[in-house]
């Protein structure tokens, strides 16, 4: 399974001890990061989900809808980067969660 790394350590960050959080202020978003649960790693952010919830496909569908309402709602993307790089290693490992559920 693909690997999670927290975005302020370096490490690897386990399923159930990682978070992806953000900030929304102002009808923006932005300062996406998937980091480890504890307080050494977490940015100030003001809004999270628990990074096991977001390895299930209808966490990572929620959160993607999440989003599109908000854009839909005028809300605009400060930091479009920080939201690439914690889709990426999402979408790498919902990938090959779907693979291995082909091949079985």
């Amino acid at each position: 399974m693909a690997r999670f790394v927290c975005d302020a350590c370096g490490q690897e960050v386990h399923i159930m001890d990682g978070v992806v959080s953000w900030t929304r202020e102002d009808k923006k978003l932005g300062n996406f990061k998937l980091t480890h649960k504890n307080d050494s790693c977490q940015p100030e952010n003001n809004r999270h989900r628990e990074l096991y919830t977001l390895t299930l496909a209808s966490g990572f569908m929620e959160f993607v809808s999440y989003l599109l309402e908000r854009w839909e709602d005028g809300f605009i993307l400060t930091d479009p980067a920080s939201l690439r790089s914690v889709m990426r290693q999402l979408n790498v490992h919902m990938h090959e969660k779907l693979l291995m559920l082909v091949e079985e």
